[in-house]
């Protein structure tokens, strides 16, 4: 293991250099821990509540992940365009790792806005904070410009509603005040929704943690995780992170994580989920790979 640590460190360093990527952030977190990014989403957003999303009873929406913004952002812009002028889709999720490193946020942004002239909707894009938007200190920019990384939100439609939660596992865990929170929380409101969909960008299932503080969660977290959403009669979990597509279904809770939109990918893609009562139908949408 340590062999293998030494040469990920060396090889790092060779091909990038200490300016692209931040072995500091690599072995422990840098910046504010997540509990601390947790009450400071508690501050940006009152009872961590980032609004309502008016829908019809079956409704679309978007999903993308990894887009790792650098130099280039065209699969990100062509996920932002096929949203905003699909009539059917309420709003857009992206699950983290928006950026390579910090100071490439705003041409994140700039590749999702809105624009009149070629886009027939505009409809809200939430965003998930991923661990290479924490290197360098990135959580700075990120609840400056983009906003809280803990926050839930609903859809509203005649009848009914369904709950949508932001879990913030950019550093590896949830935390004790997340985890407390969300046990709360599920545990005294789930029953108010007819669909609990969870939105994060670590793979609950996946064990590495090879990339320490911005790997994968500890099983043992993971497993109480994955028990406790199975008992709240979870839809629906979407994750990213891993840059493969992996979907499978545990204690009656559907776990999805999508390959990364990166431009660099061999096989970019996202997702299309349309809801209805009878749950999420997932439609897997392709783009011709930037390069070869």
């Amino acid at each position: 293991m340590v062999k293998r640590i030494l040469a990920i460190f060396l090889c790092s360093a060779a091909i990038y250099g200490c300016n692209h990527v931040d072995f500091k952030g690599f072995f422990m977190p840098t910046g504010d821990g997540v509990n601390k990014r947790f009450e400071q989403s508690a501050e940006m957003n009152d009872n961590l509540c980032a609004g309502a999303v008016q829908v019809e009873e079956n409704y679309a929406f978007y999903v993308a992940t990894d887009p790792h913004i650098e130099e280039t952002s065209i699969n990100l812009s062509l996920f932002n365009d096929a949203l905003r002028n699909d009539t059917e889709a309420s709003f857009g999720v992206i699950l983290g790792d928006c950026i390579e490193v910090r100071d490439n946020l705003d041409k994140y942004l700039q590749a999702l806005t809105y624009k009149p002239e070629t886009h027939a909707n505009d409809p809200r894009i939430f965003h998930i904070l991923g661990n290479h938007d924490t290197y360098f200190d990135g959580w700075l920019d990120f609840k400056e410009k983009v906003g809280p990384s803990v926050y839930w939100f609903e859809t509203v439609f005649t009848g009914g509603k369904d709950l949508y939660i932001s879990l913030d596992t950019a550093t590896g865990t949830l935390g004790s005040k997340q985890t407390q929170w969300l046990k709360t929380f599920l545990t005294e409101n789930r029953q108010n929704y007819r669909h609990c969909i969870i939105l994060t960008h670590t793979n609950f299932f996946y064990t590495d943690n090879t990339q320490f503080s911005s790997g994968n969660m500890p099983f043992e977290e993971s497993l109480a995780l994955i028990d406790f959403l199975g008992k709240q009669n979870t839809t629906l979990v979407l994750q990213g992170h891993d840059h493969y597509r992996e979907d499978l279904t545990y204690a009656n809770v559907r776990y999805t994580v999508l390959g990364a939109i990166q431009d660099i990918a061999k096989a970019p893609e996202y997702l299309k989920i349309n809801m209805s009562k009878d749950g999420a139908h997932l439609n897997w949408q392709y783009l011709q790979p930037v390069t070869n």
